[in-house]
């Protein structure tokens, strides 16, 4: 009788343990994208901050992350749109100084900054971040050779080549 009151004890304690942990990581999967919590990510600091990029190849990268960190897996249920808004800012601040001598790469370049210019005036279109997430997306695979994922949507005219 002694073992199983201790077994009982010892699997209620693991089970509060258990119910603790679980509701922890709802709490932090809820307030993810609460604009009172800090975020720590690079992606998050660079659009903070408004920094530019030197290289084409970190800058598409650099969003690529972005846009799988806030849109990705489900996310683009919640939004964030002045997060979403400040991320459009940094980009066309980017593009004025980065550009690409590649004609199918510039063209992606203009058309993500069409695109950028629809979030940063405030229009709340989820399908204008759902296609800029596509372009860095199609982009880090064809210029950085992104292999995470199998998955291609074939938006850009830039498909790998000098």
């Amino acid at each position: 009788m002694l073992k199983n009151k201790k077994l009982n004890t010892a699997l209620s304690i693991l089970g509060m343990v258990i119910s603790i942990a679980i509701a922890y990581s709802v709490l932090v999967f809820i307030n993810k994208d609460d604009p009172n919590v800090k975020e720590t990510s690079a992606s998050a600091e660079t659009s903070e901050q408004g920094l530019m990029y030197d290289d084409l190849g970190d800058f598409i990268a650099s969003n690529h992350t972005f846009y799988n960190e806030t849109l990705g897996w489900g996310r683009d249920r919640k939004i964030s749109w002045p997060k979403q808004r400040k991320q459009a800012e940094a980009i066309v601040n980017s593009l004025n100084k980065i550009s690409s001598e590649n004609e199918g790469l510039q063209q992606d370049l203009g058309s993500i900054t069409n695109l950028a210019e629809t979030v940063q005036s405030g229009d709340k279109d989820k399908d204008v971040l759902i296609k800029l997430h596509r372009y860095f997306h199609d982009l880090d695979i064809d210029y950085n050779d992104y292999k995470d994922t199998s998955d291609y949507f074939g938006v850009t005219e830039y498909k790998g080549e000098g």
